[in-house]
């Protein structure tokens, strides 16, 4: 089943209502607002296999009302209890709740996948964390690193992701059920105490204001999945540059038979980080369409409520197919290291500029020392002189540098600085957090089962 399916689909959006429905009634039992017996008989109702789905299609077809349709039919379905059913709320109220309730397991599924990639890039930072390769600024060869700093960096990227959508779910998973406008009028005094016991049964934080149009947190969480794409899509352009002929570091492994063109035999095109990389920068997208969502008016608007339904809807699906596609993708990688070697050593004399100018500096000064390199490297780039002998006969460069030295910096190997501990501290940031988010999941998993218990 497909994630816009498994929790946007028809069944799955109005099993999220009926859940709120069910302890909606259970929670007004306890608190004397419904006899017990009603409470109990519509909790066991409301469940998808128990109603007449013709029914309640027909009923929001002809209504244009989901919620009324689906209150309509359970009602029906708990018999003479159904006299209490959805007693004193609105549509919006179990409409924005059973979203919650939804979104809830989707982020579940969601840092599960996100848990999944960090253990990948956790792997290849650890794997390569002493694989010397070229750094590239502005797409120039710069200095000497591994390619488990590289992979460093975008594990970073998804921990920051990881702490935004962390930051976001305390706003964003609230109970705002405060009846037709927002101000408890159908639940009278007892309205806020209905509502604390039905967000602890639902496990929802209370809200400060139960109203109807606190979008805010909603549209937060919408941008926090398109920084995913922005994290997805730096991984998937740097690995399909990389994949270019001239580069040739790293390559998709793919099963005999791919074709890479229909007219060139021997092309053998990126597949998966091609695509991966559309579909991350798409998500990240969606970002914009979020801020752009008209603010809602007054004390209710359908209209940005629709708009906001629609676009959590495309962009939860969206941010998950990216988490699973990038995974894919980093299981394909295949990291030629012997390459990775070749480039860095083909300027590997230019890569020791910045090393060797940091070691005379102390002697002549790093302007002095950084103009006097420029202008060596300029000679030997004009007449293909070899850049160490112009060094070692600098009357001002060579007085301060032996052959020992010399070897010693001009060795892409010995010049990556601290790419090997930032790596392997990336990968391990990335493991503790990959552990924390699926303990997380597992917690609540338990936390709701109680809870419906």
């Amino acid at each position: 089943m497909s994630p816009a399916t498994e929790f946007f689909g028809d069944a799955a959006r109005w099993q999220s209502w009926l859940d709120v429905e069910a302890e909606l009634a259970r929670a007004q039992a306890e608190l004397g607002m419904i006899p017990a017996w009603a409470g109990e008989a519509i909790a066991q109702a409301a469940h998808l296999d128990r109603l007449d789905i013709d029914r309640l299609r027909s009923e929001i077809a002809r209504t244009m009302a989901p919620v009324a349709a689906l209150a309509r039919v359970l009602a029906e379905a708990a018999g003479d209890a159904g006299a209490y059913v959805h007693w004193g709320a609105t549509t919006q109220n179990v409409i924005d709740t059973g979203r919650l309730l939804v979104l809830r397991r989707y982020h579940a599924d969601l840092e599960t996948a996100i848990a999944g990639v960090l253990d990948r890039l956790a792997g290849m930072a650890e794997n390569h964390a002493q694989t010397v390769m070229v750094g590239r600024t502005n797409r120039q060869h710069a200095l000497p690193i591994t390619f488990g700093f590289k992979v460093a960096g975008w594990i970073e990227d998804m921990l920051h992701v990881v702490d935004q959508l962390d930051e976001v779910q305390p706003r964003l998973f609230q109970l705002r059920f405060g009846g037709a406008i927002g101000a408890y009028q159908s639940f009278g005094d007892a309205g806020p105490r209905l509502a604390a016991l039905l967000g602890r049964r639902l496990n929802l934080a209370p809200a400060l204001v139960p109203n109807r149009t606190g979008a805010a947190p909603l549209v937060e969480y919408v941008t926090k999945l398109a920084t995913l794409g922005v994290a997805a899509g730096r991984i998937a352009d740097e690995l399909y540059l990389l994949m270019q002929e001239e580069i040739g570091e790293v390559s998709e492994t793919l099963a005999n038979g791919v074709v890479g063109s229909s007219t060139m035999p021997h092309k053998i095109n990126p597949k998966l980080v091609v695509d991966l990389r559309a579909r991350a920068n798409l998500l990240r997208g969606r970002g914009g369409a979020a801020l752009s969502v008209p603010t809602a008016t007054h004390e209710g608007d359908a209209a940005t409520n629709r708009e906001l339904r629609l676009l959590t809807e495309e962009t939860c699906p969206a941010a998950l197919r990216v988490m699973r596609d990038l995974d894919r993708v980093l299981s394909s990688v295949a990291v030629d290291r012997t390459r990775l070697l070749e480039n860095a050593m083909q300027q590997f004399e230019l890569l020791a500029m910045e090393p060797v100018m940091m070691h005379v500096a102390p002697h002549i000064g790093r302007q002095p020392a950084h103009d006097r390199l420029h202008r060596l490297v300029d000679v030997a780039g004009r007449n293909g002189a070899s850049l160490r002998a112009l060094l070692r006969d600098d009357p001002e460069i060579g007085a301060h540098l032996d052959d020992a030295a010399l070897e010693d910096l001009f060795d892409p190997a010995r010049n990556t600085g601290q790419s090997e501990p930032i790596a392997r501290a990336a990968a391990a940031a990335g493991r503790t957090r990959a552990t924390a988010l699926r303990e997380r999941c597992d917690q609540r998993n338990a936390t709701q089962a109680a809870v419906s218990a």
